[in-house]
């Protein structure tokens, strides 16, 4: 089974920029679409991403991070979020 299309409502000003975005990169704007939302990640893709890269450290290093250091890093990183957005 194919996939089919289906329909999404957005401002005209949102259709618009799409358009005139896609027409730039001589994309449709499916495509460039596409290209946007796979470019994201889910936070479910996030965590898995980051239990892969601690256990590369933990085989690379024998190093095991805690949970403890996993939430002051997360902490660390997202007052580093706010204050960049804050400036």
């Amino acid at each position: 089974m194919g996939e089919q299309d289906t329909s999404i409502k957005t401002t005209k000003d949102v259709r618009d920029r799409l358009r005139i975005l896609a027409s730039e990169r001589g994309t449709t704007m499916n495509e460039l679409l596409t290209e946007l939302v796979t470019r994201e990640l889910t936070e479910e893709e996030k965590e898995q991403r980051a239990q892969q890269a601690l256990e590369e450290v933990r085989q690379t290093t024998g190093v095991t991070v805690s949970d403890d250091a996993r939430a002051r890093a997360r902490s660390f990183l997202q007052n580093l979020g706010r204050e960049h957005h804050a400036a």
